[in-house]
Protein backbone atom coordinates (compact mmCIF):
# COMPACT_ATOMS: atom_id res chain seq x y z
CA UNK A 1 0.00 0.00 0.00
CA UNK A 2 1.48 2.95 -1.32
CA UNK A 3 0.52 6.66 1.00
CA UNK A 4 0.93 10.15 -0.20
CA UNK A 5 3.02 11.65 1.34
CA UNK A 6 1.75 15.04 3.59
CA UNK A 7 1.39 18.32 1.47
CA UNK A 8 -0.37 21.74 1.84
CA UNK A 9 -3.32 22.69 0.04
CA UNK A 10 -4.41 26.21 -0.85
CA UNK A 11 -7.67 27.24 0.99
CA UNK A 12 -9.70 30.05 1.44
CA UNK A 13 -7.58 31.45 4.16
CA UNK A 14 -4.23 30.23 3.42
CA UNK A 15 -2.70 26.95 3.70
CA UNK A 16 -3.84 23.79 4.92
CA UNK A 17 -1.44 20.75 6.02
CA UNK A 18 -2.71 17.68 4.50
CA UNK A 19 -2.32 14.04 5.64
CA UNK A 20 -3.72 10.63 4.89
CA UNK A 21 -5.70 13.01 2.71
CA UNK A 22 -7.31 14.59 4.94
CA UNK A 23 -6.94 18.02 6.58
CA UNK A 24 -4.89 17.35 9.98
CA UNK A 25 -4.49 19.62 12.76
CA UNK A 26 -0.89 19.53 14.75
CA UNK A 27 -1.09 19.32 18.43
CA UNK A 28 3.12 18.98 18.30
CA UNK A 29 5.86 18.50 21.25
CA UNK A 30 9.25 19.00 20.75
CA UNK A 31 11.75 16.65 22.11
CA UNK A 32 15.20 17.43 23.19
CA UNK A 33 17.62 17.03 21.04
CA UNK A 34 18.96 13.61 22.66
CA UNK A 35 15.76 11.90 23.31
CA UNK A 36 14.78 10.52 19.91
CA UNK A 37 17.94 8.65 19.66
CA UNK A 38 17.36 6.12 22.25
CA UNK A 39 13.64 4.27 22.55
CA UNK A 40 14.71 2.64 25.49
CA UNK A 41 14.52 6.28 26.54
CA UNK A 42 11.00 6.97 24.63
CA UNK A 43 9.35 4.19 25.69
CA UNK A 44 7.44 6.01 29.31
CA UNK A 45 7.85 9.41 27.14
CA UNK A 46 5.35 8.23 24.32
CA UNK A 47 2.53 7.33 26.70
CA UNK A 48 2.60 10.49 28.75
CA UNK A 49 2.51 12.46 25.27
CA UNK A 50 -0.72 10.54 24.18
CA UNK A 51 -2.00 11.45 27.45
CA UNK A 52 -1.51 15.25 26.97
CA UNK A 53 -3.34 14.92 23.90
CA UNK A 54 -0.26 15.66 21.63
CA UNK A 55 -0.28 14.11 18.06
CA UNK A 56 2.88 15.34 16.05
CA UNK A 57 6.54 14.96 17.90
CA UNK A 58 9.78 16.95 16.81
CA UNK A 59 12.49 15.24 17.33
CA UNK A 60 16.34 15.47 15.80
CA UNK A 61 18.09 12.17 14.23
CA UNK A 62 21.90 12.90 14.20
CA UNK A 63 23.46 11.22 11.58
CA UNK A 64 26.31 10.11 13.74
CA UNK A 65 23.65 7.67 14.81
CA UNK A 66 22.97 6.39 11.54
CA UNK A 67 26.17 5.98 10.28
CA UNK A 68 28.43 5.29 12.88
CA UNK A 69 31.39 4.36 10.75
CA UNK A 70 31.98 5.61 7.59
CA UNK A 71 30.12 3.26 5.46
CA UNK A 72 28.50 1.32 8.15
CA UNK A 73 24.68 2.30 8.68
CA UNK A 74 22.88 1.37 11.57
CA UNK A 75 18.94 2.15 11.33
CA UNK A 76 17.68 -0.14 14.12
CA UNK A 77 17.09 2.27 16.85
CA UNK A 78 15.23 4.70 14.53
CA UNK A 79 13.10 1.91 13.01
CA UNK A 80 12.05 1.07 16.56
CA UNK A 81 11.00 4.48 17.67
CA UNK A 82 9.70 4.73 14.38
CA UNK A 83 7.76 1.59 15.08
CA UNK A 84 6.90 3.05 18.69
CA UNK A 85 5.48 6.33 17.40
CA UNK A 86 2.96 4.74 15.04
CA UNK A 87 2.16 1.67 18.00
CA UNK A 88 1.25 4.79 19.74
CA UNK A 89 -0.99 7.40 17.19
CA UNK A 90 1.96 9.55 16.69
CA UNK A 91 3.27 11.59 13.58
CA UNK A 92 7.06 12.28 13.80
CA UNK A 93 9.10 15.38 12.31
CA UNK A 94 12.36 14.34 11.95
CA UNK A 95 14.31 16.81 12.09
CA UNK A 96 17.78 15.43 10.39
CA UNK A 97 21.19 16.26 11.39
CA UNK A 98 24.55 15.72 9.13
CA UNK A 99 27.99 17.15 10.22
CA UNK A 100 27.27 20.36 11.80
CA UNK A 101 24.52 21.15 14.35
CA UNK A 102 23.88 24.63 16.25
CA UNK A 103 27.32 26.18 15.21
CA UNK A 104 28.09 26.94 11.26
CA UNK A 105 25.67 28.84 8.58
CA UNK A 106 26.11 25.24 7.10
CA UNK A 107 24.49 23.54 9.05
CA UNK A 108 22.39 20.50 6.86
CA UNK A 109 19.00 19.74 8.12
CA UNK A 110 15.94 18.03 5.84
CA UNK A 111 12.45 17.90 7.47
CA UNK A 112 10.29 15.17 6.79
CA UNK A 113 6.72 14.20 8.36
CA UNK A 114 6.11 10.58 8.63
Amino acid sequence: MQTKLPYLEKASTGQQLVVDGEPFLMRPAELQNSSLSSAKFMKDVWPQLVQGKINTVLGSVSWEHIEPREGEFCFEELDEILQNARSHGLRLVLLWFGSFKNSTDNATTLKYTI
